[in-house]
């Protein structure tokens, strides 16, 4: 069989293939227990039932739970995507990403044959052993665990880096190690399998732009995941990629601005607040308190200590910001002063 043939072969059975809900919800990322709660309420799929009445899912619904799952995480609301086909919730995820479909997820998708890196015992005798011919998986090498990953997978290249853990205890520790081991077999993508971690664990593997599920129960549930890394994989580049080309425009808007000057200072809003307490106007009162908390922030924002670069930018905007909105309200507080026939001169 030649290897145009054994791909669609294998695209055929892929699409064929129906998942049961458990398997469904390690491939899409969306648990089980959400899924039903989703299917329940938005409607937001309708698989068909076996002669045994269990819910059988399509590779297509896997799909579409998957990209629904990545834009809820993103923020949208569940009731705002639920009913939408898979090509529109393509077009929603790319252009958010500032891209196209074409060129992310249909691309990772495509049926082609992946090179991947395994990292774990338990999985290593079945993938050696499969015999699914229409597989498009090849395992081009192994390493026992994490701390030795960096040794065993160097000099070779892949395209996902497979990493089996079976508790996730220390994210942190373990993204760095995981880091690792992908830049030294080059692999474009990573996908952890686990079988116990909190959801906060799994909340900062994501965001790191790694594809985590629990460990399958079948082998051939492998090859789709590693296609869904590649696809979460291309997306949090480009995302990452206008992050930094906005945070760049930032940077450069910031270095032609400078906060502004305080128009009154802390005497003078005691001042004020002393003067409020003769007048039946309560708005001068609520106007300093609103000030002295924005001055507050205003000087925390600026001391605020920075855990990288990113932050560093973050708290500058939110010093610049709370500096001009403290800006506005002292104006305001001047013209209510002066309406009032409140003297700032002590």
């Amino acid at each position: 069989m030649s290897q145009r043939q054994l791909s669609e072969a294998s695209s055929n059975s892929t699409q064929n293939t129906r998942y049961r809900s458990g398997a469904a919800a390690r491939l899409s990322g969306v648990p089980v227990e959400t899924l039903r709660v989703w299917e329940r309420r938005y409607g937001v799929t309708n698989p068909v039932r076996s002669d045994q009445g269990q819910r059988q899912y399509s590779f297509e619904d896997v799909r579409r739970l998957g990209l629904i799952k990545q834009l809820v995480d993103a923020g949208n609301a569940i009731g705002a995507v639920a009913k939408l086909s898979l090509d529109e919730l393509l077009n929603m995820q790319h252009a958010a990403a500032g891209t196209g479909p074409q060129a992310s997820y249909a691309g990772a998708m495509e049926q082609k044959m992946l090179r991947i890196a395994l990292v774990g015992a338990h999985l290593r005798h079945a993938l050696i052993n499969q015999r699914d011919e229409h597989s498009m998986l090849s395992l081009v090498q192994t390493a026992t665990n994490l701390h030795q990953a960096t040794v065993q997978l160097k000099d070779v290249v892949v395209d996902v880096l497979v990493v089996e853990i079976g508790e996730i205890a220390e994210p942190e520790e373990q993204l760095q190690l995981i880091r690792d081991a992908q830049q030294v077999c080059g692999a474009r993508a990573v996908l952890v399998l686990y079988r116990f971690a909190s959801s906060d664990a799994i909340r900062r593997l994501r965001l790191a732009g790694n594809q985590v599920a629990r460990i399958p129960g079948e082998i051939g549930e492998i090859e789709p995941l590693c296609r869904v890394a590649l696809a979460r994989a291309q997306i949090h580049l480009q995302t990452k990629q206008k992050r930094v080309m906005t945070q760049a425009r930032s940077r450069q808007f910031m270095s032609n601005k400078s906060a502004p000057a305080r128009a009154i200072d802390d005497d003078a809003l005691a001042l004020i607040a002393r003067s409020a307490t003769s007048i039946h106007c309560e708005c001068p009162r609520h106007l300093v308190d609103l000030l002295q908390m924005l001055t507050s922030f205003e000087q925390y924002s600026a001391q605020c200590e920075n855990r990288n670069a990113d932050d560093a930018e973050l708290h500058r905007d939110l010093h610049y910001t709370a500096a001009h909105a403290r800006a506005s309200l002292e104006q305001a507080l001047l013209r209510v002063a002066q309406a009032e026939g409140i003297s700032l001169v002590a």
